[in-house]
């Protein structure tokens, strides 16, 4: 099996039993963010924030998180017939479409910018309809 391409996954909230902003305080000092864009991932959400790790590393950082107080998970690498299987559809796109934030980072395909909140398929096909009519 690959040992490569594991995902680390923050799933939008904190641990059972820790205080949520006690565990973005930590979050934003651990990773020198300020806490309101930490907070922003707090929102029942999973997010992708690592990919490309080695299975060991991907384990190590889950229980570094996971001390924090964040929950998070390890996905296993996609195996390339799951990724071929993907047309090029508005969940594919690689920056939103509104605010232009990069979406590559999460691995699983993306229908809502964690970052401005637009579902991007309907986005784009409102942007589609106004081009049309112009």
């Amino acid at each position: 099996m690959n040992n490569k391409g594991y995902c680390l996954v923050f799933e939008g909230r904190a641990v059972s039993g820790f205080d949520r902003r006690e565990v973005i305080e930590q979050l934003s000092r651990r990773l020198g963010r300020d806490p309101e864009s930490i907070g922003r991932l707090f929102c029942d959400k999973p997010v992708t924030v690592r990919k490309g790790l080695d299975r060991e590393k991907a384990f190590d950082q889950q229980e570094v998180f996971t001390r924090m107080g964040v929950c998070c998970r390890v996905e296993p690498p996609e195996t390339p017939e799951a990724s071929d299987s993907e047309g090029g559809s508005a969940s594919s796109c690689t920056r939103c479409p509104k605010c232009g934030n990069d979406l590559t980072k999460f691995v699983t395909p993306v229908e809502e910018c964690p970052y401005c909140g637009i579902i991007i398929s309907k986005y784009l096909k409102k942007r589609q309809q106004s081009v049309v009519r112009a």
